[in-house]
């Protein structure tokens, strides 16, 4: 059985490509909705510090002067730059505007660390910048008016920023984050999913394989035990399932319908061996006229003709109706053998001189091999009759001046049989049917030898009784050999 053409194999692959798909629609969901998330998440934190800048900065502005502590925060910047001296502490602002820039370094200390904030005058210059932004300024100007807007710009190191901004009638406020820290956050649910998926499917494949194992075993079952009934013994049936489910059902439907084959079967037994039976005494009553009609000096020669020629054809018919008597009891097990002690070497050289007889019309010659003294047990009948029909068949199809021969040897505790012939051989496409009952081999411009088809049927059925094979090897135009083979007693 081809692997991929398994039902438990399609089953895995099925399960395991469905999980898959499951897997992949689930971790692209999953990825889509974290983004959106910690997006969403984060674009209500920006907005929350905007507005806690603004509130805090707005009803105090007018009490401070905005400009000159912008002056001194560019002083003290370019002073860390530039390593100049300290600033004068004449040039300071109030108390009251230290205190507010205070209180936003403070917030600024408990935000997240690599949040942004930057606040700009009305006139663009700046007044504060969170230390996370160092020496560095973040270049926007589209700051909506009393509302907050938030989107994603680029700043001048190239890093990705989320960014929320306002303004007011005093000062203009930017809070931004870099989406680094949200990439590498996605990133890493990526690759534990990219970790995670195969194992999963992994296990799915190991788990499914062993999951069709177990739910198809009843069919193993069921296979071997429908395989196990033949025409002998149409009696026996496949085991019943315990559990009412599909294959309970299947098993009943199969029952079912080996009792209808059984009752057929037995209807054409029955009417095989009472037509055979009812066929025989009209039969030899005919051949019987028939050879007493022949006896009669008065009959011309075109009458006596035709009567031998009816007589030939009611002696293959007898054989024929014997033959299926013979097949028939077989079947049925009415035909009883009787074994015993069977010397086949004895046997043979009886054929042997039977066969030079039928081989005399068409001057065949009849050799004998090696025949070694060999006992079997068996029917003696029906050996006869098996051998006979083989060594029969040989000279039927071996064309005139031809050779027959026939050898007997013990071979790894068997008799091994050999008839071969110098005939017209069996084509390839036929060596597979020439055992089956009624079957004739076709030649193309060969004459028909006659015979009924039933010979070689009955032969492998007498080698089956005695435990045995038969076996054919043939050369068409060439010849054919027979080989039977039968333990020893």
């Amino acid at each position: 059985m081809t692997l991929f053409h398994s039902i438990r194999t399609r089953l895995t692959l099925w399960y395991t490509a469905l999980l898959g798909a499951t897997l992949l629609g689930f971790g692209a969901t999953a990825y889509l909705l974290t983004r959106s998330i910690l997006l969403n998440n984060l674009d209500r934190s920006l907005r929350n510090e905007v507005a806690w800048v603004n509130e805090f900065i707005e009803p105090k502005a007018r009490k401070v002067r905005l400009k000159r502590a912008a002056l001194l925060e560019l002083q003290e910047l370019k002073r860390a730059a530039t390593a100049l001296s300290p600033v004068d502490s004449s040039d300071v602002a109030t108390v009251e505007t230290d205190q507010i820039w205070n209180q936003i370094y403070q917030h600024t200390l408990l935000s997240p660390r690599r949040q942004f904030i930057q606040i700009l005058d009305r006139n663009g210059d700046l007044l504060y910048r969170s230390p996370s932004l160092e020496n560095q300024t973040i270049a926007f100007a589209d700051i909506p008016y009393r509302t907050i807007n938030i989107i994603t710009i680029r700043d001048e190191q190239n890093r990705e920023l989320r960014l929320a901004s306002t303004q007011n009638d005093f000062v203009k406020i930017v809070v931004a984050y870099p989406l680094a820290d949200l990439t590498e956050a996605l990133g890493d649910i990526f690759s534990n999913f990219g970790t995670m998926a195969p194992l999963a499917l992994l296990v799915s494949i190991i788990g499914g394989w062993f999951l069709a194992h177990k739910s198809l075993k009843p069919v193993a079952a069921l296979t071997s035990s429908a395989r196990a009934i033949t025409a002998r013994n149409l009696s026996q049936r496949l085991p019943r399932q315990k559990v009412d489910d599909e294959l309970g059902r299947l098993t009943e439907t199969f029952n079912d319908m080996i009792a209808r084959l059984q009752e057929s079967f037995a209807q054409i037994q029955q009417f095989s061996a009472d037509a055979s039976h009812e066929l025989r005494t009209p039969l030899t009553i005919m051949r019987g006229e028939i050879e007493v009609a022949l006896r009669s000096k008065r009959l011309t020669k075109s009458t006596r003709e035709l009567l031998i020629s009816v007589h030939d054809e009611l002696i293959r018919l007898s054989s024929i109706v014997e033959s299926l008597m013979t097949l028939v009891k077989s079947e049925s097990g009415r035909l009883a053998f009787r074994f015993d002690n069977v010397e086949l070497h004895r046997m043979i050289g009886e054929i042997l001189e039977d066969a030079q007889i039928l081989a005399g019309r068409k001057e065949i010659h009849i050799s004998a091999g090696q025949i070694e003294p060999v006992t079997v047990r068996g029917d003696a009948v029906r050996l006869r009759q098996l051998f006979l029909n083989l060594v029969e068949n040989a000279i039927k199809y071996t064309p005139n001046e031809g050779t027959v021969s026939m050898s007997l040897r013990q071979m790894n505790g068997n008799a091994v049989f050999h008839v071969s012939d110098t005939g017209i051989g069996i084509p390839k496409k036929d060596l597979k049917k020439i055992f089956d009952r009624f079957y004739r081999v076709k030649h193309d411009g060969i004459p028909d030898a006659g015979g009924s088809g039933l010979g070689l049927a009955i032969a492998r059925w007498i080698a089956q009784a005695h435990h045995g094979t038969i076996e054919v090897k043939t050369q068409p135009r060439k010849g054919s050999t027979f080989t039977v083979t039968l333990p020893l007693s």
